[in-house]
């Protein structure tokens, strides 16, 4: 159910300029679910269903925009940076943010000897970033900068918006197979539970991540990060680097979240 991200740079001519901004595409693809709602709501039900349709599309945006950055926050243990910043990252993200021309995200951090980053960025909250215990631990300081500076990009394409929307949307449809698996007669008799509902509805919220995001945006914000750090060589060589301590040292993560990492988190399982 997670998309694989690959490590590697291709150069600029073998990377198409998107017809549409990210944060097009998020209002694009919010207002076609929302009407998808009524005109699904409306076909079933009539006035009804209308109805429900409506409450649907109001209670997807209330999660996107209220709910749905502290959901994913806490679904990664997250918390934000307090205290003194041996690192310098606070000054670091200061001067990336500034050359990009958006405000500092605030700083989170995540438990975990995996060595990884991912953002979240959604335009009613700050937007954050988040980096594991083991990341901090194993790259030094121009490592740490490509890293930083990767994932600010990704910030001011509204990519982590967009990835937000997708994750919310997909993880939304799980749950409602879970709970409609846990009113199925048959698991009220049988110990091992069966999951009809969860079966049907996750390959949905797969397509609905693999039909938004794809290799070319990765590849176009990797292409942006190169430039504000001025080294496309360092920055494969993070990449790469990442790309090698996942597959050593996976980290599990929810469903539909995996392509808000720098690299695939899961080693490639």
């Amino acid at each position: 159910m997670r998309p694989f991200q690959t490590c590697k740079i291709p150069p600029p001519s073998r990377m198409m300029t998107p017809m549409l901004s990210n944060g097009t595409k998020v209002w694009v693809f919010l207002l076609a679910t929302c009407i998808g709602f009524l005109v699904l709501g409306e076909h079933l039900g009539g006035r009804l269903g209308l109805l429900l349709g409506l409450l649907c599309a109001v209670a997807l945006n209330a999660l996107v925009f209220f709910w749905g950055e502290t959901r994913i926050l806490s679904q990664f243990q997250a918390r934000k940076w307090v205290g003194t910043d041996p690192w310098g990252l606070q000054a670091r993200i200061s001067t990336l943010s500034r050359q990009l021309s958006i405000s500092p995200p605030a700083l989170y951090i995540v438990e975990s000897p995996t060595a990884t980053a991912f953002s979240v960025g959604f335009s009613a909250r700050k937007p954050c970033l988040c980096l594991t215990t083991g990341l901090l631990e194993k790259l030094n300081d121009e490592e740490l900068e490509a890293v930083l500076a990767q994932q600010l990009c990704h910030v001011s394409r509204m990519d982590s918006f967009f990835f937000g929307v997708t994750s919310i949307l997909a993880n939304s449809l799980m749950s409602i197979g879970e709970f409609l698996d846990r009113l199925w007669p048959a698991n009220f008799f049988f110990e091992k539970k069966q999951k009809p509902f969860l079966t049907l509805l996750s390959p949905l919220g797969w397509l609905i991540v693999r039909g938004v995001v794809n290799r070319s945006t990765y590849y176009e914000n990797d292409r942006t990060a190169a430039n504000l750090i001025a080294s496309r060589e360092r920055l494969g060589e993070v990449l790469w680097r990442l790309e090698g301590l996942a597959q050593a040292r996976p980290l599990d993560v929810p469903p539909c979240t995996a392509h808000f990492f720098i690299v695939n988190p899961e080693g490639g399982r």
